[in-house]
């Protein structure tokens, strides 16, 4: 356990600083939540454009769903604008994603990230045996690893998570489940 959560700070700054810098186009096969099976493909859009990228069904782009303010009331902490993405979605459809990076001069590698799916089949092939029940949010909402709350709310599903290099699960949890309420809200 402490090999792998020493491990996650390596993963998601080398994937905040591919992203920042447009990646090789290869599929990298994992995300910051730890879970291979739902993550973007090489044709991702990893540019902030002025039209919101919207999944293929028409729905609103994830970027667009939340303000920097309620972000940051959400997770509290100041995040900067978010950086929208998208595409095909391993599971069907199209995705689309947003990532807040922390404002905070101390922690600049903290992240909040929402990735919203056209089906329930992300949410279902992220759960595992370790996965919590969240009871009052959205439809069906669990918990998933390093903090990561997955979300069913409709035919859909969406992915929140806060992640604070210096705080634990147990920390950044609850911030996580505040952006997936969030979320619910706008949707």
């Amino acid at each position: 356990m402490s090999i792998r959560r020493a491990f996650v700070p390596f993963v998601l700054v080398a994937t905040v600083a591919l992203t920042s810098c447009g990646g090789d186009d290869s599929d990298s096969g994992s995300s910051a939540g730890g879970e291979p099976s739902v993550t973007p493909s090489s044709t991702e859009s990893t540019t902030a454009s002025t039209t919101p990228d919207a999944s293929e069904d028409g729905d609103v782009a994830a970027c667009d769903l939340l303000t920097t303010d309620q972000v940051a009331a959400a997770v509290g902490s100041p995040v900067k604008q978010g950086m929208p993405s998208s595409g095909p979605a391993i599971t069907g459809g199209s995705f689309t994603s947003c990532v807040w990076q922390s404002e905070d001069p101390d922690n600049p590698a903290d992240t909040a990230t929402v990735t919203i799916y056209p089906n329930a089949a992300a949410a279902d092939s992220a759960r595992d045996d370790s996965s919590q029940d969240v009871p009052g949010i959205g439809d069906r909402a669990f918990s998933g690893s390093f903090a990561s709350m997955w979300v069913y709310i409709g035919d859909r599903s969406f992915f929140a998570q806060w992640y604070a290099f210096s705080g634990s699960d147990e920390e950044n949890l609850p911030k996580s489940q505040a952006l997936a309420t969030a979320v619910v809200d706008a949707l």
